[in-house]
């Protein structure tokens, strides 16, 4: 009886010793990684960037093998992205440089965890800028990536599998930006990108493996999950200039929101899923014409709804935009409104009776 009782008391040091030294590594490289990153942002030229984040890298696949890389919260990396599915299948660290000419590389790994203590099987994301196309419609792998920062994680079981969608925002370039709408999911032990899951647009039979959502760099866009609407909620996406159409520098915000909901077997398409026409409140909005010339600010009854407000139908958790009021001053509007009395005025954002699409952002 006394042996059995040493042996317990033995193992239950040994377990507790380990347990601490586990805290005492984990913690000890969340310290070292936190200097890297520090280091990398407070860094101005490209050369210092790239060496620190050399070291960076190797710093941290050393911690992402280790088993409590997946339970241990790292919440002084407060410039990297460390987000975890809602099931813990795996968990992401993501991050971004952005060099003196404005373009962002991206920096991805994904862990998912394995039986006992034994290490993390780790994933490396490598950013391929070159033979991809800007907007790849194929299946990818972690090894030809487009690059992206992930901020939110959406399981989805189609059969007996689970799919997860994620959305991910890209700096670009200093012209545009970008946000996205992906799928991850495993095949056996190898990690796979982008699935047909989302309608191209509303009654489409093409279903796609990804969305991008491509604007002016200028733009504030939301692409988020609104609980109350049940779906992915996102800003409809229009040119300046009709003219302007696939140019993506000149994209913004027609201040209209649609959606992917989940109907169970595919991300459907909802248009113009915000109603907010109020008849008591009118604004001036920019309504841009196919040349340019009779591009005008026009009254409208409507109203703005704040997509951060919490009691909006839409909560983005970004920053609002705004319609574009008129805020000329008034000589200037009459002297405008005096030039158009002998013109014709073209209306883009009129409702049109075909369908809007998130693909070809008509």
């Amino acid at each position: 009886m006394r042996q059995l009782l040493t042996f317990i008391l033995l193992f239950q040091s040994i377990a507790f010793a380990k347990e601490v030294e586990v805290d005492t590594f984990l913690i000890r490289k969340e310290a070292e990684v936190k200097e890297l990153l520090t280091d990398l942002r407070n860094a101005e030229e490209d050369v210092k960037k790239e060496m620190i984040n050399t070291s960076l890298i190797a710093e941290l696949q050393e911690v992402l093998a280790y088993p409590g890389a997946m339970e241990y919260e790292f919440s002084s990396w407060t410039t990297m992205s460390t987000i975890t599915s809602p099931d813990a299948a795996f968990r992401i660290f993501n991050w971004n440089i952005e060099d003196q000419e404005l373009n962002h590389s991206h920096y991805c790994y994904l862990i998912t965890p394995r039986w006992g203590d034994r290490p993390n099987r780790v994933y490396e994301f490598k950013e391929d800028q070159f033979t991809l196309p800007p907007h790849p419609t194929n299946v990818l792998t972690p090894n030809n990536w487009y690059g992206a920062l992930y901020y939110k994680i959406i399981p989805v079981e189609q059969g007996n599998k689970t799919y997860y969608t994620v959305l991910g925002y890209s700096g670009k370039n200093r012209s545009t930006n970008q946000k996205l709408i992906d799928v991850f999911y495993f095949k056996g032990k190898s990690l796979r990108l982008g699935h047909p899951l989302f309608q191209a647009s509303k009654d489409a039979k093409q279903l796609v493996r990804r969305v991008f959502f491509e604007y002016s760099e200028k733009a504030v866009v939301s692409l988020n999950v609104n609980e109350k609407l049940g779906g992915i909620v996102f800003d409809h996406l229009v040119p300046e200039q009709k003219n302007l159409e696939g140019m993506y520098d000149f994209y913004i915000p027609d201040m209209t929101y649609d959606s992917y909901v989940w109907d169970g077997e595919i991300w459907r398409y909802k248009e113009d899923v915000i109603a907010y026409n109020d008849p008591n409140e009118s604004i001036k909005q920019w309504h841009p014409s196919d040349s340019g010339d009779s591009s005008e600010f026009v009254s409208e009854d409507n109203e703005w709804i704040n997509p951060v407000d919490p009691d909006s139908p839409v909560n983005s958790g970004g920053n609002p935009i705004a319609p574009i009021e008129d805020v000329r001053d008034k000589k200037t509007q009459k002297k405008d409104e005096k030039s158009k009395k002998n013109r014709k005025t073209f209306r883009l954002f009129k409702r049109k009776s075909k369908n809007r699409s998130a693909i070809k952002n008509d």
